[in-house]
């Protein structure tokens, strides 16, 4: 008996970490994903558009939202104004650094489409299981939130 638990048990705890590791990386998308929808409602209704800081102010309430989940240092944004939705275009790349090429924080006017798109390489913790997720060998999931709208009637500074 103990020889086959000896056998079966580094499969059954590899089974348990990985599945641990996915639980953990699809909660914390999970919550990328609700902490950026609730900073992108600020832009939606000029929150942002009327701080002082536009910039700081999104990331401040987004950051309030991950809950020391993820490091917001890391934390890519990719906020763009236009006129319709068929001249929103924003195509995905990345340099070799892993940073997001192109990215910039304008977000619309009164009336007009907005897409915010934010960005988190999630690292994960134990290397076989890396390994097997991260089919760029980088050891990391890419983990993205991405929001089209159009802002809502609002007047700054009213």
């Amino acid at each position: 008996m103990m020889i086959e638990f000896a056998f079966v048990a580094p499969f059954v705890i590899l089974l348990l970490v990985a599945t641990t590791e996915v639980a953990v990386t699809l909660f914390v998308g999970a919550t990328l994903e609700g902490a950026a929808e609730g900073a992108a409602r600020q832009i939606r209704t000029g929150q942002v558009q009327e701080s002082d800081d536009p910039v700081v102010a999104f990331q401040t309430k987004f950051c309030e939202a991950v809950l020391n989940l993820i490091d917001c240092n890391e934390v890519m944004f990719d906020v763009r104004g236009f006129s319709d939705f068929g001249s929103a275009d924003m195509a995905l790349e990345f340099d070799e650094d892993g940073q997001l090429v192109g990215a910039q924080f304008s977000p619309g006017d009164s009336g007009e489409i907005t897409v915010v798109r934010v960005v988190y390489r999630w690292r994960y913790l134990t290397p076989l299981v890396s390994d097997v997720l991260s089919p760029d060998g980088s050891g990391t999931a890419l983990l993205m939130a991405t929001m089209a709208f159009q802002n809502e009637p609002y007047e700054l500074g009213g």
